[in-house]
């Protein structure tokens, strides 16, 4: 395929007229996400007018089953009209390159999904497809916010880098807590502030499937629940054999710590290697079992000869099955909560944490990262 030739980045236009600046997006998925994003900015459209001035459109919207361009632009309630009840878009399917090049759209949100992981080791890299779709944003121009968690655990440094020589920007806010505000806390409320760790509860399915196991149901019969009311996909091998926490795990490693880590390099633990007896046995002793992701930095290397600090340790991450003394900021983190626990150089330890990590939650990380970017573009 012949490449499309980049152009110029522009900030989104402003009418002179009603002095509101128009912002075009390009959305790459529209399943459950992309679809309650379209929900929310549509019911938000009076506040980004009349608070914000901005107004939101939407050039191109596409999935591998069809796609819908709109040069002009269409409001997201005539995109959710115009798709009807399903993911299903009118359009016959574009790929992604061409849809972002037909889109001219100012923001490129990408909410694809990050695909299995099963048979990815160090030894097999993985490239998600959608980093791919993020380098190609950049190449036309475009900033980026991402609930996708691949392009953010498993090729940040290539990420990152061409974002900062394309003098684009990148928000991954929904990417790995369902929209709570980990990020944003660490960029905007705590300057200067190092993160030297975490541990975290990150994924809903496996508190989901803990949960029912300590009250005595099985394994595949709690999974089976799971799915039926959509904490788990129809192939949830991602969730319960720990990729989704693994990758979670690294995201905000690279991002948060300077990890330059990747899913790979997180010791997993599936679900499925948990007995019943274990998690039934901890509850009866007073305990909670949780399956805790935790990230640390190996102490750095000996000083040098005139004193010098020497180079900063390797971050390591492992995600364990933990029986949890009752107190435990994280024990209480079940069913379709999740929370992160920062452990930080100049404010000690820091316990950020979503009762309800549902869709509304994760569009609406979408919709923070859109503002963040229309404020400061």
């Amino acid at each position: 395929m012949t490449a499309s030739p980049a152009r110029e980045p522009r900030r989104p236009a402003r009418s002179e007229a009603s002095d509101v600046r128009t912002v075009r997006l390009c959305l790459l998925g529209f399943g459950h996400v992309a679809q309650a994003l379209c929900r929310l900015l549509g019911a938000q459209e009076r506040v980004l007018r009349e608070r914000h001035g901005l107004r939101v459109l939407v050039t191109a919207a596409g999935t591998r089953r069809g796609c819908l361009v709109d040069p002009a632009g269409l409001t997201p309630a005539e995109v959710l009209a115009r798709a009807g009840h399903g993911p299903a878009l009118p359009q016959a399917p574009l790929p992604a390159r061409d849809l972002l090049a037909a889109s001219d759209a100012d923001v490129l949100v990408e909410l694809t999904v990050m695909g299995d992981l099963s048979a990815a080791t160090n030894a097999v890299p993985y490239r998600p497809e959608a980093t791919a779709h993020v380098l190609e944003a950049f190449r036309l121009g475009m900033d980026v916010v991402t609930a996708n968690k691949g392009p953010i655990a498993w090729s940040w440094p290539e990420v990152s880098q061409a974002a900062a020589a394309a003098g684009r920007r990148i928000r991954c806010e929904s990417a790995v807590v369902d929209g709570l505000p980990v990020f944003s806390l660490l960029e905007f409320a705590l300057p200067d502030c190092r993160v030297l760790g975490f541990e975290a509860v990150f994924n809903a399915t496996t508190n989901f499937i803990v949960d029912a196991m300590g009250a005595g149901r099985s394994f595949e019969d709690a999974l089976a629940q799971t799915q039926a009311d959509g904490y788990a996909e129809a192939d949830p091998r991602n969730d319960v054999d720990g990729w989704d926490a693994a990758s979670k795990a690294a995201a905000l490693a690279n991002v948060a710590m300077d990890a330059g880590i990747t899913p790979a390099d997180v010791e997993r633990l599936s679900l499925r290697d948990v007995p019943l007896e274990r998690i039934t046995r901890a509850r009866e002793a007073g305990r909670r079992l949780r399956l805790v992701t935790s990230v640390w930095r190996e102490p750095a290397g000996p000083t040098g000869p005139a004193g010098e600090a020497g180079p900063a340790g390797p971050v390591r991450a492992c995600l364990r099955a933990e029986e949890l003394d009752v107190d435990h900021p994280l024990a209480a983190v079940g069913g379709e909560s999740l929370a992160v626990l920062l452990h930080t150089d100049l404010m000690g330890d820091i316990l950020v944490c979503e009762r309800h990590a549902l869709l509304p939650q994760t569009a609406y990380g979408v919709y923070a990262d859109l503002m963040h970017l229309c404020r400061t573009g």
